[in-house]
């Protein structure tokens, strides 16, 4: 036990030195081995070896300035990774990359992966090991998502960054064909089940609009910049499951749900202002407000014939005409 600890302290030394160094070469105090063995009490060897550990080992961009007579970063903005430093830290990071991985089609998932891997480079084979039956025994079942280009995201994300319009070509779910010469200015990402969107500022159209990242099919970023409109008011996860796309406003929805889709619906959170009111024949109806009618009615068709949607009047006629639609169907096979 004893000699498990002094290891893990070793290593946690270790990796604090490293991370000490990484400051003092990153505020362009051009350090040298000399220096950093005086400042961190060890040898200049020592010193030497964690220099070559992190140019080789965790990719950092070192140089020697004979000028300056010190070490300074290639690229500027270079910074080592803060690591994990506990057991249960370390195991956190395995279960959360896993629950990443249902993003694993975009390019956000290769970056923390990038990220992760980074962090594992400093740690020993006794600590990845201690972690990898998290791999077979602990599993996240993926969403069905759909793919889109790391070009599109790092044009989106320059976009956003730097408040520049951008220029592309649309084909929407409804659309019979590609259309071209959308210039929108992105507002705002929003991620739902795995699909991503952004939500832009047409002038043409005076209106803001949401865009499945999917969809895009070409995009360029132009010269022109905007500003955020001060009264835009942001998507936020009020609707907590429902979707994306919604009515003006937000509506009162009341649903009765039977038989074992009770406790289904009963264990969960469906929205933050939902009430449950059971009833005497053991149904329940859940009262919740919701801008997102489309989507809601897709949930009550996936419940079956144990949800039957109450009001507003909008969210029943939908549902009917959804129904009256699959009955015809049938009737026509």
């Amino acid at each position: 036990m004893a000699e498990k600890i002094k290891d893990s302290r070793s290593r946690n030394v270790h990796y604090w030195r490293l991370l000490v160094i990484d400051g003092d070469i990153a505020n362009d105090s051009y350090p040298n081995s000399k220096t950093l063995s005086i400042k961190y009490e060890v040898s200049i060897a020592t010193i030497k070896r964690d220099i070559e550990y992190m140019k080789i080992m965790l990719n950092a961009p070192i140089l020697y300035s004979k000028v300056k007579r010190g070490y300074y970063y290639e690229n500027k903005i270079f910074r080592l990774p803060a690591i994990f430093t506990t057991e249960d830290e370390l195991f956190s990071g395995a279960m959360a990359l896993k629950l990443l991985s249902q993003y694993k089609n975009t390019p956000i998932y290769k970056h923390v992966e990038g990220i992760f891997n980074n962090f594992y480079k400093v740690l020993s084979y006794k600590d990845i090991k201690n972690n990898l039956w998290v791999e077979n025994r602990v599993l996240f079942i993926e969403e069905a998502t759909p793919n889109f280009s790391d070009e599109i995201w790092n044009i989106l994300i320059a976009s956003m960054t730097e408040n520049r319009y951008i220029e592309f070509s649309y084909k929407g779910p409804w659309m019979d064909s590609v259309r071209d010469n959308y210039y929108i200015a992105p507002y705002q990402i929003i991620c739902k089940g795995g699909t991503w969107y952004f939500a832009g500022y047409s002038n043409r159209k005076s209106s803001v609009s949401l865009y499945a990242l999917h969809r895009v099919i070409s995009v360029s970023l132009t010269d022109e910049h905007f500003e955020m409109d001060k009264n835009y008011k942001y998507f936020v996860s009020t609707d907590k499951v429902f979707g994306v796309y919604g009515f003006d406003r937000e509506l009162k929805c009341s649903i009765q749900f039977f038989n074992e889709t009770v406790t289904y619906i009963s264990e969960r959170e469906w929205a933050d202002d939902q009430v449950i009111e059971h009833q005497e024949d053991g149904s329940i109806i859940m009262t919740f407000s919701s801008g997102q009618i489309y989507e809601v009615v897709r949930f009550i068709l996936s419940q079956g014939s144990n949800a039957l949607p109450l009001e507003p009047a909008e969210l029943v006629d939908e549902w009917k005409n959804q129904v009256k639609t699959m009955y015809e169907n049938i009737l026509e096979k």
